[in-house]
Protein backbone atom coordinates (compact mmCIF):
# COMPACT_ATOMS: atom_id res chain seq x y z
CA UNK A 1 0.00 0.00 0.00
CA UNK A 2 1.36 3.19 -1.04
CA UNK A 3 1.22 6.13 1.89
CA UNK A 4 -1.17 8.27 -0.17
CA UNK A 5 -3.57 5.32 -0.11
CA UNK A 6 -2.87 4.95 3.87
CA UNK A 7 -3.79 8.25 4.32
CA UNK A 8 -7.21 8.22 2.65
CA UNK A 9 -8.15 4.82 4.50
CA UNK A 10 -7.37 7.17 7.44
CA UNK A 11 -9.33 10.11 6.43
CA UNK A 12 -12.67 7.45 5.78
CA UNK A 13 -12.25 5.17 9.00
CA UNK A 14 -12.15 9.00 11.01
CA UNK A 15 -15.27 10.00 9.14
CA UNK A 16 -16.91 7.05 10.25
CA UNK A 17 -15.60 6.68 13.55
CA UNK A 18 -16.35 10.25 13.88
CA UNK A 19 -20.26 9.35 12.42
CA UNK A 20 -20.67 6.62 14.48
CA UNK A 21 -19.24 8.13 17.99
CA UNK A 22 -21.56 11.40 17.61
CA UNK A 23 -24.80 8.96 17.26
CA UNK A 24 -23.73 7.08 20.51
CA UNK A 25 -23.21 10.20 22.49
CA UNK A 26 -26.60 12.06 21.16
CA UNK A 27 -27.92 8.74 23.10
CA UNK A 28 -26.24 9.14 26.20
CA UNK A 29 -26.03 12.85 26.68
CA UNK A 30 -28.04 15.63 25.38
CA UNK A 31 -24.27 18.20 26.26
CA UNK A 32 -23.59 19.52 22.71
CA UNK A 33 -19.91 20.70 23.95
CA UNK A 34 -18.83 16.89 25.70
CA UNK A 35 -20.68 15.18 22.39
CA UNK A 36 -18.40 17.10 19.85
CA UNK A 37 -15.37 16.71 21.84
CA UNK A 38 -15.58 12.98 22.26
CA UNK A 39 -16.52 12.78 18.58
CA UNK A 40 -13.44 14.43 17.34
CA UNK A 41 -10.76 12.75 20.30
CA UNK A 42 -11.32 9.27 19.83
CA UNK A 43 -11.57 9.00 16.17
CA UNK A 44 -8.44 10.79 16.36
CA UNK A 45 -6.91 8.57 18.68
CA UNK A 46 -7.85 5.29 17.05
CA UNK A 47 -6.71 6.85 13.29
CA UNK A 48 -3.64 7.62 14.62
CA UNK A 49 -2.76 3.64 15.95
CA UNK A 50 -3.83 2.44 13.15
CA UNK A 51 -1.98 5.01 10.79
CA UNK A 52 1.40 4.15 12.69
CA UNK A 53 0.93 0.61 12.76
CA UNK A 54 -0.36 0.06 9.21
CA UNK A 55 3.02 2.90 8.02
CA UNK A 56 5.25 0.44 10.46
CA UNK A 57 3.62 -2.56 8.58
CA UNK A 58 4.61 -0.94 5.04
CA UNK A 59 8.28 -0.38 6.03
CA UNK A 60 8.93 -3.66 7.09
CA UNK A 61 7.62 -4.58 4.25
CA UNK A 62 9.71 -2.82 2.34
CA UNK A 63 12.79 -2.90 4.46
CA UNK A 64 12.71 -7.05 3.45
CA UNK A 65 12.52 -6.74 -0.09
CA UNK A 66 14.95 -3.65 -0.58
CA UNK A 67 17.14 -6.30 1.24
CA UNK A 68 16.68 -9.40 -0.71
CA UNK A 69 16.28 -7.50 -4.12
CA UNK A 70 19.13 -7.76 -6.18
CA UNK A 71 18.08 -5.39 -9.40
CA UNK A 72 17.33 -2.69 -6.32
CA UNK A 73 20.49 -3.22 -5.13
CA UNK A 74 22.02 -2.76 -8.87
CA UNK A 75 20.19 0.44 -9.66
CA UNK A 76 21.49 2.24 -6.41
CA UNK A 77 25.10 1.06 -7.38
CA UNK A 78 24.24 2.27 -10.79
CA UNK A 79 22.92 6.03 -9.39
CA UNK A 80 26.69 6.23 -8.08
CA UNK A 81 28.26 6.00 -11.13
CA UNK A 82 25.90 9.20 -12.16
CA UNK A 83 26.13 13.26 -11.36
CA UNK A 84 23.37 14.97 -12.88
CA UNK A 85 23.13 18.34 -12.70
CA UNK A 86 20.59 19.88 -10.48
CA UNK A 87 18.41 21.76 -12.86
CA UNK A 88 14.61 23.11 -12.34
CA UNK A 89 12.03 21.61 -14.63
CA UNK A 90 10.41 25.11 -15.88
CA UNK A 91 11.79 29.09 -16.47
CA UNK A 92 8.97 31.59 -16.14
CA UNK A 93 9.97 34.21 -18.73
CA UNK A 94 7.63 37.18 -18.14
CA UNK A 95 8.08 39.89 -21.49
CA UNK A 96 6.08 43.36 -20.79
CA UNK A 97 4.57 45.42 -24.65
CA UNK A 98 3.29 48.86 -24.33
CA UNK A 99 1.64 48.67 -27.67
CA UNK A 100 -1.08 46.83 -29.70
CA UNK A 101 1.13 45.84 -32.35
CA UNK A 102 4.14 44.55 -30.67
CA UNK A 103 2.35 42.64 -28.34
CA UNK A 104 0.53 40.71 -31.15
CA UNK A 105 3.65 40.59 -33.17
CA UNK A 106 5.84 39.44 -31.18
CA UNK A 107 6.36 35.34 -30.41
CA UNK A 108 7.15 32.71 -27.54
CA UNK A 109 10.61 32.21 -29.94
CA UNK A 110 11.57 35.71 -29.70
CA UNK A 111 11.20 36.24 -25.36
CA UNK A 112 12.87 33.05 -25.10
CA UNK A 113 16.47 34.05 -28.03
CA UNK A 114 16.61 37.47 -26.25
CA UNK A 115 17.24 35.85 -22.71
CA UNK A 116 19.59 33.13 -24.51
CA UNK A 117 21.57 36.12 -26.36
CA UNK A 118 21.83 38.19 -22.82
CA UNK A 119 22.11 35.10 -20.40
CA UNK A 120 19.59 36.26 -18.19
CA UNK A 121 18.94 34.20 -15.71
CA UNK A 122 22.12 31.89 -16.32
CA UNK A 123 19.19 30.84 -19.47
CA UNK A 124 22.04 29.50 -21.71
CA UNK A 125 23.69 27.58 -18.27
CA UNK A 126 20.58 25.98 -17.96
CA UNK A 127 19.96 24.67 -21.04
CA UNK A 128 23.61 23.91 -21.18
CA UNK A 129 22.70 21.75 -18.31
CA UNK A 130 20.04 19.86 -19.49
CA UNK A 131 21.97 19.06 -22.70
CA UNK A 132 24.60 17.56 -20.55
CA UNK A 133 21.62 15.61 -18.86
CA UNK A 134 20.33 14.01 -21.26
CA UNK A 135 23.68 12.38 -22.88
CA UNK A 136 24.20 11.15 -19.15
CA UNK A 137 20.31 10.03 -19.07
CA UNK A 138 20.87 7.94 -22.36
CA UNK A 139 23.71 5.91 -21.17
CA UNK A 140 21.92 5.56 -17.91
CA UNK A 141 18.94 4.31 -19.56
CA UNK A 142 21.08 1.48 -21.19
CA UNK A 143 22.83 0.68 -18.06
CA UNK A 144 19.45 0.31 -16.22
CA UNK A 145 17.75 -1.90 -19.20
CA UNK A 146 20.80 -4.17 -19.16
CA UNK A 147 19.52 -5.08 -15.80
CA UNK A 148 18.79 -8.74 -15.45
CA UNK A 149 15.30 -8.78 -13.96
CA UNK A 150 14.89 -12.62 -13.31
CA UNK A 151 14.34 -13.32 -9.46
CA UNK A 152 15.66 -15.53 -7.14
CA UNK A 153 12.89 -17.78 -5.66
CA UNK A 154 14.54 -18.70 -2.94
CA UNK A 155 14.98 -14.88 -1.67
CA UNK A 156 11.02 -13.91 -1.73
CA UNK A 157 10.96 -16.44 0.34
CA UNK A 158 12.83 -15.27 3.13
CA UNK A 159 10.44 -12.03 2.97
CA UNK A 160 7.27 -14.17 3.51
CA UNK A 161 5.99 -12.44 0.68
CA UNK A 162 4.29 -14.20 -2.22
CA UNK A 163 5.94 -13.21 -5.81
CA UNK A 164 3.39 -10.72 -7.13
CA UNK A 165 3.26 -8.99 -4.34
CA UNK A 166 7.25 -8.75 -4.34
CA UNK A 167 7.37 -7.68 -7.48
CA UNK A 168 4.63 -4.95 -7.12
CA UNK A 169 6.30 -3.45 -4.26
CA UNK A 170 9.95 -3.83 -5.96
CA UNK A 171 8.78 -1.80 -8.49
CA UNK A 172 6.64 1.03 -6.42
CA UNK A 173 10.58 0.90 -5.10
CA UNK A 174 12.33 1.35 -7.86
CA UNK A 175 10.43 3.96 -9.42
CA UNK A 176 10.97 6.07 -6.10
CA UNK A 177 14.85 5.70 -6.79
CA UNK A 178 15.44 5.39 -10.64
CA UNK A 179 16.49 8.36 -12.52
CA UNK A 180 13.70 8.84 -15.31
CA UNK A 181 14.01 11.69 -18.53
CA UNK A 182 12.89 14.62 -15.41
CA UNK A 183 16.75 15.03 -15.20
CA UNK A 184 16.88 16.91 -18.64
CA UNK A 185 13.22 17.65 -19.69
CA UNK A 186 13.21 21.01 -19.54
CA UNK A 187 10.07 23.68 -20.42
CA UNK A 188 9.76 27.39 -20.68
CA UNK A 189 6.52 29.20 -19.61
CA UNK A 190 6.79 32.71 -21.67
CA UNK A 191 4.14 35.43 -20.72
CA UNK A 192 3.60 38.20 -22.17
CA UNK A 193 1.90 41.02 -21.26
CA UNK A 194 0.01 44.08 -22.61
CA UNK A 195 0.05 46.88 -20.34
CA UNK A 196 -0.98 50.35 -20.86
CA UNK A 197 1.30 53.93 -19.79
CA UNK A 198 0.33 53.17 -15.70
CA UNK A 199 1.31 49.54 -15.74
CA UNK A 200 -2.40 48.54 -15.86
CA UNK A 201 -2.82 44.31 -17.81
CA UNK A 202 -5.09 45.00 -20.36
CA UNK A 203 -4.48 41.45 -22.07
CA UNK A 204 -1.66 38.67 -22.02
CA UNK A 205 -1.02 35.59 -23.76
CA UNK A 206 0.96 32.95 -23.07
CA UNK A 207 3.02 29.55 -24.27
CA UNK A 208 4.70 26.53 -23.47
CA UNK A 209 8.37 25.76 -25.20
CA UNK A 210 9.63 22.40 -24.40
CA UNK A 211 12.86 20.70 -24.79
CA UNK A 212 13.06 19.64 -28.37
CA UNK A 213 11.77 22.77 -29.39
CA UNK A 214 14.33 24.77 -26.96
CA UNK A 215 17.23 23.07 -28.10
CA UNK A 216 16.60 23.80 -31.48
CA UNK A 217 16.19 27.45 -30.51
CA UNK A 218 19.54 27.32 -28.70
CA UNK A 219 21.34 25.77 -31.71
CA UNK A 220 20.10 28.57 -33.88
CA UNK A 221 21.25 30.89 -32.02
CA UNK A 222 24.54 29.38 -31.56
CA UNK A 223 24.97 28.88 -35.88
CA UNK A 224 23.53 31.70 -36.46
CA UNK A 225 24.12 35.73 -36.15
CA UNK A 226 24.17 36.51 -32.61
CA UNK A 227 22.64 39.02 -30.82
CA UNK A 228 19.65 39.49 -33.98
CA UNK A 229 17.20 39.72 -31.35
CA UNK A 230 18.21 41.96 -28.95
CA UNK A 231 19.12 44.12 -31.99
CA UNK A 232 15.59 44.13 -32.61
CA UNK A 233 14.51 44.72 -29.08
CA UNK A 234 16.82 47.92 -28.30
CA UNK A 235 16.78 49.57 -31.29
CA UNK A 236 12.82 49.66 -31.09
CA UNK A 237 13.53 51.11 -27.62
CA UNK A 238 15.35 54.10 -28.92
CA UNK A 239 12.61 56.73 -28.47
CA UNK A 240 12.90 60.44 -28.97
CA UNK A 241 12.84 61.15 -24.65
CA UNK A 242 16.07 58.99 -24.73
CA UNK A 243 17.60 60.86 -27.22
CA UNK A 244 17.14 63.67 -26.42
CA UNK A 245 18.63 63.34 -22.70
CA UNK A 246 21.52 61.82 -24.39
CA UNK A 247 22.07 64.98 -26.40
CA UNK A 248 21.49 67.36 -23.57
CA UNK A 249 23.88 65.20 -21.22
CA UNK A 250 26.48 65.29 -23.78
CA UNK A 251 26.56 69.16 -23.92
CA UNK A 252 25.07 68.25 -27.93
CA UNK A 253 28.50 67.85 -29.03
CA UNK A 254 30.06 64.80 -30.88
CA UNK A 255 31.80 62.42 -27.69
CA UNK A 256 34.76 61.70 -30.11
CA UNK A 257 35.75 65.11 -32.14
CA UNK A 258 33.94 67.46 -30.08
CA UNK A 259 31.95 69.21 -33.21
CA UNK A 260 28.06 70.29 -33.10
CA UNK A 261 25.66 71.36 -35.00
CA UNK A 262 27.12 74.66 -35.98
CA UNK A 263 29.92 72.95 -37.44
CA UNK A 264 27.39 71.69 -39.83
CA UNK A 265 27.55 68.20 -38.86
CA UNK A 266 24.12 66.17 -37.64
CA UNK A 267 24.36 64.55 -34.46
CA UNK A 268 23.54 60.87 -33.97
CA UNK A 269 23.12 58.94 -30.91
CA UNK A 270 25.45 55.60 -30.38
CA UNK A 271 25.70 52.93 -28.62
CA UNK A 272 28.78 52.75 -26.91
CA UNK A 273 28.68 48.67 -26.27
CA UNK A 274 27.20 48.11 -29.93
CA UNK A 275 23.83 45.92 -30.01
CA UNK A 276 25.37 43.62 -32.12
CA UNK A 277 27.44 42.62 -29.23
CA UNK A 278 25.15 42.68 -26.49
CA UNK A 279 24.70 46.58 -26.21
CA UNK A 280 21.73 47.79 -24.77
CA UNK A 281 19.31 51.14 -25.05
CA UNK A 282 19.91 52.80 -21.41
CA UNK A 283 21.56 55.95 -20.56
CA UNK A 284 24.64 54.53 -19.54
CA UNK A 285 25.29 53.01 -22.96
CA UNK A 286 24.52 55.44 -25.30
CA UNK A 287 26.40 58.92 -26.72
CA UNK A 288 26.37 61.88 -28.90
CA UNK A 289 28.24 61.36 -31.59
CA UNK A 290 28.40 63.27 -35.30
CA UNK A 291 27.14 61.27 -38.14
CA UNK A 292 31.03 60.79 -39.48
CA UNK A 293 32.04 59.22 -36.26
CA UNK A 294 29.12 57.48 -35.64
CA UNK A 295 29.70 55.66 -39.12
CA UNK A 296 33.14 54.91 -38.75
CA UNK A 297 32.84 53.69 -35.72
CA UNK A 298 30.04 51.09 -37.29
CA UNK A 299 30.53 47.75 -34.56
CA UNK A 300 33.77 48.53 -32.57
CA UNK A 301 33.40 49.27 -29.18
CA UNK A 302 34.27 52.54 -27.63
CA UNK A 303 37.69 52.02 -26.75
CA UNK A 304 38.87 50.26 -30.00
CA UNK A 305 37.37 53.59 -31.88
CA UNK A 306 38.96 56.18 -29.65
CA UNK A 307 42.23 54.61 -29.94
CA UNK A 308 41.84 54.36 -34.13
CA UNK A 309 40.47 57.94 -34.02
CA UNK A 310 43.25 59.47 -31.82
CA UNK A 311 46.10 57.15 -34.04
CA UNK A 312 44.83 59.01 -37.24
CA UNK A 313 45.33 62.03 -35.01
CA UNK A 314 49.11 61.15 -34.43
CA UNK A 315 49.67 60.13 -37.81
CA UNK A 316 48.69 63.47 -38.73
CA UNK A 317 50.48 65.11 -36.45
CA UNK A 318 53.65 63.59 -37.05
CA UNK A 319 53.62 64.03 -40.45
CA UNK A 320 52.32 67.82 -40.35
CA UNK A 321 54.85 69.12 -37.51
CA UNK A 322 57.73 66.84 -39.39
CA UNK A 323 57.07 69.35 -41.83
CA UNK A 324 57.18 72.13 -39.46
CA UNK A 325 60.24 70.93 -38.01
CA UNK A 326 61.91 70.36 -41.28
CA UNK A 327 62.76 66.83 -40.12
CA UNK A 328 62.11 63.29 -41.46
CA UNK A 329 58.40 62.13 -40.10
CA UNK A 330 60.55 58.86 -39.18
CA UNK A 331 62.55 61.15 -36.79
CA UNK A 332 59.66 62.50 -34.72
CA UNK A 333 58.19 58.90 -33.50
CA UNK A 334 58.01 55.74 -35.25
CA UNK A 335 54.66 53.51 -35.56
CA UNK A 336 55.63 51.32 -32.83
CA UNK A 337 56.43 54.30 -30.10
CA UNK A 338 52.97 55.65 -31.94
CA UNK A 339 51.28 51.98 -30.42
CA UNK A 340 53.32 52.41 -27.09
CA UNK A 341 51.91 55.94 -26.57
CA UNK A 342 48.08 54.74 -27.23
CA UNK A 343 48.71 51.91 -24.87
CA UNK A 344 49.81 54.14 -21.80
CA UNK A 345 47.47 56.74 -22.84
CA UNK A 346 49.35 59.51 -20.91
CA UNK A 347 47.64 61.81 -18.32
CA UNK A 348 50.38 64.96 -19.29
CA UNK A 349 54.15 65.89 -20.54
CA UNK A 350 55.82 64.16 -17.44
CA UNK A 351 54.29 61.16 -17.28
CA UNK A 352 54.82 60.83 -21.00
CA UNK A 353 58.88 61.80 -20.22
CA UNK A 354 58.99 59.23 -17.84
CA UNK A 355 57.84 56.38 -19.81
CA UNK A 356 60.68 56.50 -21.98
CA UNK A 357 58.37 56.01 -24.75
CA UNK A 358 60.20 58.56 -27.09
CA UNK A 359 63.57 59.93 -26.94
CA UNK A 360 64.13 63.39 -24.70
CA UNK A 361 65.56 64.96 -27.50
CA UNK A 362 62.35 64.73 -29.77
CA UNK A 363 59.97 65.20 -26.58
CA UNK A 364 61.39 68.70 -26.32
CA UNK A 365 60.17 69.24 -29.49
CA UNK A 366 56.71 67.47 -30.12
CA UNK A 367 56.16 66.11 -26.80
CA UNK A 368 53.46 68.56 -25.28
CA UNK A 369 51.55 68.96 -28.56
CA UNK A 370 51.16 65.20 -28.35
CA UNK A 371 50.09 65.16 -24.93
CA UNK A 372 47.50 68.17 -26.21
CA UNK A 373 46.17 65.80 -29.27
CA UNK A 374 45.69 62.78 -26.71
CA UNK A 375 43.83 64.41 -23.60
CA UNK A 376 41.62 66.64 -25.77
CA UNK A 377 40.58 63.49 -27.57
CA UNK A 378 39.75 61.33 -24.04
CA UNK A 379 38.42 63.65 -22.13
Amino acid sequence: MKKGNLILMCIIVWYICFYAISELCKVITSNGYIITIISFLIPSIIVTILYHYMLSLINNRNDKVKEYSTKYKKILDINKKYDFKNIDNELILEENEFSIKSFNDILAKQVLLYRIENNEDNVREWIENAIINEKLYKQYDTDIKSINDEIDTSLINKTGLDEKKFKKIEKNLIENIKYNDNVYKIRVHVIVYFLNKDYTILNKKDRYIFYDEIIQIYEEWKQGKKYNESTKKERKLMNYSLRKEVLKRDGYKCCICGKTEKDGIRLEIDHIIPVSKGGQSTISNLQTLCSSCNAKKYTLDNNTYRKKYIKNKLIDFRKNRSKELNIPAYYVFTNDELDKILKLMPKNFEELKESKILPNVKLYNHGELIIKVIIDKTN
